[in-house]
């Protein structure tokens, strides 16, 4: 699993109200509740030829893309190849929603025990799909199918910086998960499985 997050800026991205239909918020006041940015999402008219357009997969890790940003909150684009994952982090006091627009991802959300953070819920999204991320959430995110996938951030405030956890958390829930035969491998696209041949039945 890879966890380098290649990053884009939004230099010569076509506007939200392009992509979405709507203009994003001027100002913090604008945005009055998570729940807000959630109905706003979820009422977008997106124009999925020129979002199409914006998808880049990089092979070193998952690709993050600033679409369009103001004082009150910035919209990105992630694009995840199999295997993909993300380091444990929350969102810097932002809050945010995710919109699974293709495939699938895994999310897991992580509570303090303590001194220590320790593996607390997970779920899965798909196609269509909205994951809530409250100022307060520590989660991380992977991509275990076999196929890309493509998520868009909405976020406010616009995120300063994200904390990202020590990775030992993240490996110590990969090999539970692993022993419970939860995450495996993918196999690459176009790779048929190979099934074990019967030896000839003696005549």
């Amino acid at each position: 699993m890879r966890e380098h997050s290649g990053e884009e800026g939004s230099e010569g991205c076509p506007r939200a109200a392009d992509l979405l239909g709507w203009s994003l918020p001027e100002y913090a006041r604008d945005v009055p509740s998570l729940d807000w940015l959630v109905e706003r999402l979820r009422s977008s008219r997106p124009d999925w030829r020129l979002l199409e357009s914006l998808v880049r997969y990089d092979a070193a890790g998952y690709a993050r893309r600033v679409l369009d940003r103001t004082d009150a909150c910035e919209l990105l684009l992630v694009c995840w190849l199999p295997g993909q994952v993300s380091r444990v982090h929350d969102h810097g006091g932002s809050s945010g929603v995710s919109w699974v627009v293709r495939g699938q991802l895994q999310e897991t959300r992580y509570a303090w025990g303590g001194d220590r953070l320790l593996p607390d819920e997970r779920s899965a999204a798909g196609e269509g799909d909205f994951l809530l991320e409250r100022a307060e959430t520590i989660h991380r995110i992977h991509n275990a199918s076999r196929h890309g996938a493509v998520s868009l951030h909405l976020y406010a405030p616009p995120m300063v910086g994200m904390t990202r956890y020590d990775a030992s958390v993240a490996q110590t829930l990969d090999a539970e998960l692993a022993l419970r035969g939860v995450l495996r491998p993918p196999r690459p696209p176009g790779v048929a499985r190979v099934g074990r041949r019967r030896p000839p039945r003696a005549t």
